[in-house]
């Protein structure tokens, strides 16, 4: 779950589209998806209910977390609290639409103490996590806020805040 630096990912793409017989005449255009955009968004979710380690949010495999739900990915998350309790432990989400394919099912590591009425930060989101939203089971209602500060992971090195990547 912790992608490589970008510059391999592009080592390998360019070595690539050089070996192609038709390189000398083309012109590469490439999406990359998630290395680009991954710090784009977090979302807010409240915790409804808690049984054990398993937590009851109000977003899921059919809002903002698909990728959490389908695909198995982790994003990172954190309380939102004023107190950050040393103790943590996994959690798996379930979300609200009450379908076996609504569960994300982890880790997320989070303080032991969460419980229903918290609040959860879910970190580096993307583009993906807007575009795959849907408002199945009369779920979708979403309030967009924009915030500026750092994210909560970055696939960057400090010294090199760009998106920008040469050969």
């Amino acid at each position: 779950m912790e992608p490589p630096p970008l510059e391999s990912y592009f080592e390998v793409i360019h070595a690539g589209f050089e070996a192609l017989p038709i390189s000398y005449s083309a012109e590469l255009w490439c999406e990359p998806g998630r290395a680009l955009c991954a710090e784009y968004a977090s979302l807010l979710v409240r915790v409804e209910k808690r049984r054990g380690t398993e937590l009851y949010i109000n977003d899921g495999a059919y809002g903002a977390l698909f990728d959490a739900a389908h695909i198995g990915w982790r994003y990172p998350v954190q309380l939102v609290c004023d107190e950050h309790p040393a103790r943590a432990m996994d959690f798996s989400f379930y979300g609200p639409t009450c379908d076996d394919l609504d569960h994300m099912a982890g880790p997320f590591r989070l303080p032991a103490d969460v419980d229903a009425g918290d609040y959860i930060e879910v970190g580096m989101l993307g583009a993906y996590g807007c575009a795959m939203r849907t408002a199945f089971n009369g779920f979708g209602a979403v309030r967009c806020e924009t915030v500026d500060d750092e994210p909560m992971a970055t696939l960057y090195c400090e010294h090199r805040r760009s998106n920008v990547v040469t050969l």
